[in-house]
C-alpha cells in the first residue's frame, strides 16, 4: 500500500512537471480555424498608424487605425465597404519567459502592413473591432482546417 501511495504522489508530480506555466498549451489549428469561421467580420485591411501605450514588460495596449481594402464576410445588416477606416484596439501581453507554452499572443500590427483579419465589433463603439481569433486573427485563413477524426 506504501508503494501505491508514493507511486500517485511521484505521477503527481510529474504531471505538474509538464505543464506548461499557468496550465497553458499552445492551441491546435483546429481550435483558430474554428475562431475563423466564427469571426462575424472578415477583411482584408491597410495598416495606417498604431499607437502603443504602456510596456513590453508589462504588457501594451495597441489602438491600430486601418482601412478596409476588401470585405470577405460581414454581418447581415453591416455596412463596411472598402476605403472605410476603422479602429482595432488590443492587447500585447508581457514579454514571455524562454520555453512559455500558451495561446499564440495577438501579433503586432505595423503601419503599411497589409494583412487579412478575422474581427468582432468592439463595444466601445462603431467603427471598433477588436482580434476574434486570438493570436491567429490577422494573416493566413485557417478556415479550411478541420479536427482531425480519430
Amino acid at each position: 500500500m506504501k508503494h501505491r501511495f508514493s507511486a500517485a504522489w511521484l505521477a503527481l508530480g510529474c504531471l505538474t512537471l509538464t505543464l506548461p506555466p499557468e496550465g497553458r498549451a499552445e492551441l491546435p489549428p483546429a481550435v483558430y480555424a474554428q475562431e475563423h469561421r466564427q469571426a462575424p467580420y472578415a477583411l482584408e485591411l491597410l495598416v495606417r498608424s498604431v499607437h502603443r501605450t504602456g510596456s513590453v514588460a508589462a504588457g501594451q495596449q495597441l489602438q491600430v487605425v486601418a482601412q478596409v481594402l476588401e470585405v470577405k464576410r460581414q454581418p447581415a445588416g453591416a455596412r463596411l465597404k472598402p476605403g472605410d477606416q476603422i479602429r482595432l484596439s488590443y492587447g500585447l501581453p508581457p514579454a514571455r519567459p524562454q520555453g512559455w507554452a500558451g495561446p499564440s499572443p495577438v501579433p503586432p500590427l505595423e503601419p503599411g502592413e497589409r494583412v487579412p483579419a478575422w474581427l468582432s465589433p468592439d463595444p466601445a463603439g462603431p467603427g471598433r473591432f477588436q482580434p476574434a481569433a486570438g493570436g491567429r486573427s490577422f494573416g493566413p485563413s485557417l478556415e479550411a482546417v478541420v479536427e482531425p477524426t480519430p
